[in-house]
């Protein structure tokens, strides 16, 4: 079943990053030039913003990491309850979809099944195998195994 792995960005601390820092507390302290000593003694500084910034981020990247994995959890979920031949042939229409390898897309490409938008014998795209962005792979020479993705007829 075609699956996209979640990429992995750590958090950077940048020149650029800091820069814009730099620039939002200086705008902080100008819009209000009679409290301007005030406010400033009231901003953190760089450092404690960008190790604040990295620690909400990886905070963030897990929380996203635990919500794609229940989404996926619950993608199949939703078609371990399906009978058998219809779970192989979605299975299989999936691995040939146009869509990107998210559970968000399979999620909704199962509901578009569940509430009758097509169904087994007319699925919404053609039957060529696709990368885990959508692409078709077997297409223009690109590297593939010739064969299609599957023929529905068979798995009725």
């Amino acid at each position: 079943m075609r699956f996209k792995p979640w990429a992995r960005h750590p958090f950077t601390d940048t020149s650029r990053k800091r820069a814009a820092l730099r620039r939002k507390q200086r705008l902080e302290r100008e819009a209000f030039p009679l409290f301007a000593a005030q406010i400033a003694e009231t901003q953190p500084n760089e450092d404690a913003v960008m190790q604040d910034r990295a620690e909400k981020w990886a905070v963030q990247e897990v929380r996203d990491r635990n919500r794609r994995a229940a989404q996926w959890h619950k993608a199949r979920q939703r078609l371990d309850a399906l009978p058998a031949t219809q779970r192989r042939t979605l299975k299989k229409a999936w691995d040939c979809a146009p869509y990107p390898a998210d559970p968000v897309y399979l999620l909704d490409f199962l509901h578009s099944y569940a509430v009758g938008r097509f169904g087994l014998n007319s699925l919404p795209f053609s039957l060529t195998r696709t990368d885990p962005h959508g692409r078709q792979i077997d297409r223009f020479g690109a590297q593939g195994d010739g064969r299609g993705c599957f023929d529905p007829s068979r798995h009725r």
